[in-house]
């Protein structure tokens, strides 16, 4: 019974974690709001995040609420899986940077997979102009655009993604052992 609460809670928090960063990397990007799927993204978090703008308003096109709605959605799976579990979270610093370190880590993997289903698409559906695929594009030009900059021309073939893996991987491996370090 304890693993499927723990499933269930897990499962939950991470997709309304998951809402907020995307709503953050949608502001970030700055990603057409007029998409359906950026539309539908906003109508869900805008409830909560509403709110929590007037304690902590944006920054340019950094939508700090969205952050900080998402390190709390991760403090919160933290903390109710410790609990289940019958264990000690930590400090407060340590939640707090625990939390931090998730939601970037999750930024990571977004920006990874976004780039992944890009490349995929652009080999089997090449010109496709379906919102969730423009929104996708949108959200990787900003990290492809400078790749693409340092890289020669090499034809037809762009060579950036496996730039920006490089990147992103070299970030994720050395995120953790930051965080680390700092407790």
């Amino acid at each position: 019974m304890n693993d499927a609460l723990n499933y269930v809670i897990s499962f939950v928090l991470q997709i309304v974690s998951f809402l907020f960063v995307a709503r953050f990397l949608l502001q970030a990007c700055r990603v057409d709001f007029y998409n359906p799927v950026s539309q539908g993204i906003v109508k869900i978090t805008d409830p909560i995040l509403r709110p929590l703008r007037v304690v902590l308003p944006g920054f340019r096109n950094l939508d700090f609420a969205a952050f900080l709605a998402a390190v709390l959605s991760e403090i919160l799976l933290i903390m109710s899986l410790t609990a289940l579990q019958g264990g000690y979270a930590g400090g407060v610093g340590i939640i707090l940077a625990s939390g931090v370190l998730q939601v970037l880590m999750l930024c990571i993997r977004i920006f990874w997979w976004s780039i992944l289903i890009v490349i995929i698409a652009g080999w089997i559906a090449p010109g496709n102009y379906h919102p969730a695929l423009l929104l996708l594009n949108q959200i990787t030009e900003p990290l492809l655009a400078p790749a693409r900059r340092l890289l020669p021309a090499m034809g037809g073939l762009d060579l950036s993604p496996i730039l920006v893996f490089l990147a992103l991987g070299v970030i994720e491996r050395v995120l953790p052992q930051i965080f680390m370090s700092l407790f």
